[in-house]
């Protein structure tokens, strides 16, 4: 199986228009970089609602040589400005290096581009960035970058970006810095949900391994079972929670952490923090008990605990 993605900036409008129903599985919005782009948040605004089962968002950052651990800082920090709530869910992290303008200067090393994604996977452990580095740019001197590369190769013709596909056998796709591209940009006069000129590109595979690749941290989220669950309360809870009384027992790790045993009102549980004590109680399970992210195990604590203070 191929899926479909559509890299977009301030050169295309903000909306995305029928891309998805045409088919469109992963999209990404400049940034900055080199400046920011003005039109990030309203893209936001439209595609934030997007269910991650069915298509991955992200964003990309324009690399210049020099400083590669604050340019990561600075594209973390403009994604916060720009696109709250980005940090929820599966996020492709692309890095867009290339030569600008015909100068040389612009072009990040393979040391830069170590290090900026290396700096971005120290502070989004659960996202791996890809790398956009064409071949006729860097040639084969990306060998051992460490990090999936983002190819491009143009077709010639355009139109409709299905159509425009050269296919999964094409040379197009061919190995380059010692490894296989994971995703190929194959054009840029693609027509995608209305808008021509678009960036067309593919992924061969499906959108969960997709996910899996760039955000390997929700792998479990996404393959979260009723045993997953059980397990969850289980380990949370210790028993089943009981409201008799005016008052909620339980005795695992949850009471555990808040230094209590047999019951506690409605009244103290309003005045506990929820956060906090989701983080503790994280901290306090046995990992071999529940078998999921400790993020999203945070998470499920979090709505139990919103539901006991309701």
């Amino acid at each position: 199986m191929t899926i479909f993605g559509w890299d977009m900036s301030h050169y295309d409008a903000p909306g995305v228009g029928a891309a998805v129903t045409e088919g469109v599985s992963f999209l990404t919005h400049k940034a900055g970089g080199d400046k920011d782009d003005p039109e990030i948040g309203a893209w936001w605004a439209g595609v934030r609602g997007l269910d991650p089962a069915r298509v991955l968002v992200g964003a990309y950052w324009v690399l210049y040589p020099g400083n590669p651990a604050g340019r990561a800082d600075a594209f973390l920090a403009r994604l916060d400005a720009t696109c709250p709530g980005w940090r929820d869910r599966p996020f492709l992290l692309q890095v867009d290096c290339e030569k600008w303008n015909g100068d040389a200067g612009t072009v990040p090393g393979r040391a830069d581009i170590r290090a900026f994604c290396a700096r971005l996977v120290a502070r989004m452990p659960r996202l791996r960035p890809v790398v956009y580095a064409p071949k006729w740019v860097y040639g084969d001197s990306l060998t051992g970058l460490g990090y999936p590369l983002w190819a491009s190769s143009y077709v010639s013709a355009a139109g409709g970006f299905k159509a425009l596909y050269p296919g999964d056998a094409s040379s197009r796709w061919a190995t380059y810095s010692g490894q296989t591209p994971a995703i190929l940009q194959y054009s840029s006069s693609a027509t995608i949900g209305g808008q021509s000129t678009s960036d067309a590109n593919a992924y061969r595979g499906t959108l969960a391994e997709l996910t899996a690749l760039v955000a390997p941290g929700w792998r479990e989220d996404m393959d979260l079972t009723p045993d997953n669950l059980k397990a969850i309360a289980g380990a949370v809870w210790g028993n089943d929670v009981d409201p008799s009384a005016g008052g909620y027992t339980a005795s695992g790790a949850l009471w555990t952490v808040l230094g209590r045993t047999g019951a506690i009102s409605q009244t103290v549980a309003k005045s506990l923090d929820p956060e906090a004590i989701a983080q503790a109680v994280v901290a306090a399970l046995p990992t071999e008990r529940v078998d999921i992210s400790p993020a999203e195990l945070q998470e499920a604590i979090l709505e139990t605990l919103r539901k006991l203070v309701a």
